[in-house]
């Protein structure tokens, strides 16, 4: 049903979404929201690497995604950096 780049990107977006919930709404512990926002930046990261490996090997529907999963991480990424990593860098 699914081909590996198609689970490699569900899971990698899904996980890169978990941590961006994690560092932008959450503060379980002092520190805990740089920590997962770092996290969430080095998983987008893995995310972009497979959507953009993914995207060449796509048709259709599959390709609108991969490209997608690219846009997607780096917006993300974005909010996290002006939400958690900038002002905690200026405190």
């Amino acid at each position: 049903m699914f081909d590996k780049h198609s689970k490699l990107m569900m899971t990698a977006g899904l996980v890169s979404f978990l941590f961006f919930l994690i560092s932008n709404f959450t503060n379980f512990f002092v520190g805990s929201r740089v920590l997962a926002g770092l996290i969430q930046l080095c998983i987008n990261v893995f995310v972009i690497i497979v959507c953009k490996n993914a995207l060449p090997n796509s048709e259709g529907i599959k390709k609108f995604f991969s490209l997608y999963g690219i846009i997607v991480p780096i917006t993300l990424a974005m909010i996290t950096i002006l939400r958690v990593l900038i002002p905690a860098i200026l405190r």
